[in-house]
């Protein structure tokens, strides 16, 4: 029902808030999941301190408002943008809460709330789009999926462990949240300064585009992302020192993820251009253009931010400042090409490249300091490459099958369920030989 315009200040208004949330919550959820033991004086010191950032973060979002539509040159985001100071008032306590109950294992009752929140606000929101139609009700949404969430996850907590105290109680995991905050910031930046160039150059509305189709292509593999990451984390606070548990878990970690999302990413690529107009209708033609990288960009994300949280678990923060002095590089060479070439084709090669940058070189990093095992991790890389090649050529000689019997008779495209039956069948019948099979069940992922 909305336009593109209306999608790139609604864009706009999510990364300004973006921006808020990571300097607000200070990495607050990360510091309680590497808490080796929880002391209530300390969390209540945590609380405090999460408390009085998110009501500094709602005024700062409001006030700077006017200032933020001048960066993206996005005029129509004033509104959505001081509307979305609320979220980053509430953000920092999101932040502690959901930290807390991951902690403390309660990952299934977490995921149901937020099933719920997500749900709750979908609804109010389409009422909100239908009966206001404007870029304002887009954020009804994520503001009432975000204060259901947090009650729900407040109500998952030990009493013992909610209140205020002291935040001196708390000095050494404040020390720790900033350091992670600086580290969010920076790739914040490198997240967002080739969508601002994107914004600025082109115009709000290819922003717009790009949200549309992030909405299909990227956003189904941010939600494993942040499924995934979350409960992981905390477990690495076993490996600060490292060891040779460490070296094999984390290989064969990274190696599962990999072939779980890049193949999907191959399949990804193709389907979404397809359905992406049959959901969103037309005047979407750029989005359908760009979605298939996008596919491939989010996928590589969800390993290379795996790596990336160890290695913020760990500690590591002096490989973390170069490599995001490595990755804003990047961003500001594709800001530079954006403005030469006047095309978006700039913005989409520097999303891949970025994460295959920062990938690369904290492998090489922990290789060096006998995190990984860098000759197996390459190997197993290599294989899902060219298992995630496949898996696009197939994706695509299918579809083009069932495009060709559909234009003869819309009843023959269904015998393209015979190729895609046989191959079902060849992979279930070798499903035991399969590596990420084998990774699976040595660690009881699977039985059989």
């Amino acid at each position: 029902m909305l336009n593109d315009d209306a999608f790139g200040a609604y864009a706009v208004a999510l990364s300004v808030t973006g921006f808020a949330a990571l300097l607000s919550t200070g990495g607050i959820g990360q510091t309680i999941g590497r808490m080796t033991e929880l002391d209530a004086r300390r969390l209540h010191g945590l609380m405090t301190y999460a408390t009085g950032l998110g009501a500094i973060a709602a005024a700062v979002v409001w006030f700077t408002a006017p200032l933020w539509t001048v960066i993206w040159d996005a005029p129509g985001a004033l509104g959505p943008i001081q509307w979305f100071s609320i979220s980053a008032g509430f953000a920092p306590l999101l932040g502690f809460a959901a930290g807390y109950v991951r902690r403390i294992g309660k990952f299934r009752q977490l995921a149901i709330f937020t099933l719920v929140a997500n749900v709750v606000g979908m609804a109010i929101g389409v009422a909100a789009v239908l009966t206001w139609n404007d870029a304002e009700t887009l954020l009804v949404f994520p503001l009432v999926a975000q204060l259901v969430t947090l009650i729900g996850a407040l109500t998952l907590s030990d009493p013992r462990h909610l209140g205020f105290g002291s935040i001196a109680s708390a000095r050494g995991d404040v020390a720790f949240s900033w350091r992670v905050t600086v580290a969010s910031l920076l790739s914040y930046g490198i997240g967002n300064i080739v969508k601002i160039g994107t914004s600025r150059v082109l115009g709000p509305g290819y922003l717009g585009q790009w949200n549309r189709a992030d909405v299909l292509s990227a956003i189904p593999f941010q939600q494993v992302q942040a499924a995934l990451i979350p409960v992981i984390y905390p477990e690495f606070r076993h490996d600060l020192s490292g060891s040779e548990r460490t070296r094999t878990v984390w290989t064969d970690m990274l190696s599962l993820v990999a072939w779980v999302v890049l193949p999907t990413s191959g399949i990804a690529a193709v389907i979404i251009p397809t359905i992406l107009p049959v959901l969103f209708g037309s005047g979407w033609g750029i989005a359908i253009a760009i979605s298939p990288v996008i596919c491939v960009a989010a996928a590589i994300q969800v390993v290379s931010t795996l790596l990336a949280s160890a290695v913020e678990a760990l500690g590591k923060f002096r490989w973390i400042w170069w490599t995001q002095g490595l990755l804003l590089l990047i961003q500001l060479l594709a800001v530079l090409a954006i403005s030469v070439f006047q095309s978006i084709v700039p913005a989409m090669i520097a999303l891949v490249v970025t994460m295959l940058a920062q990938h690369l070189v904290y492998i090489c990093l922990c290789v060096k300091d006998d995190y990984l095992d860098g000759r197996r991790l390459l190997t197993t890389y290599g294989v899902v490459t060219f298992a995630s090649v496949a898996a696009y050529l197939v994706a695509q000689s299918l579809l083009w099958m069932a495009t060709s019997l559909f234009a003869l008779a819309p009843a023959a495209s269904l015998l393209t369920l015979i190729p895609v039956a046989a191959l079902i069948l060849v992979l279930w019948a070798l499903r035991w030989k399969l590596t990420p099979v084998k990774i699976a069940r040595k660690y009881g992922l699977l039985r059989g």
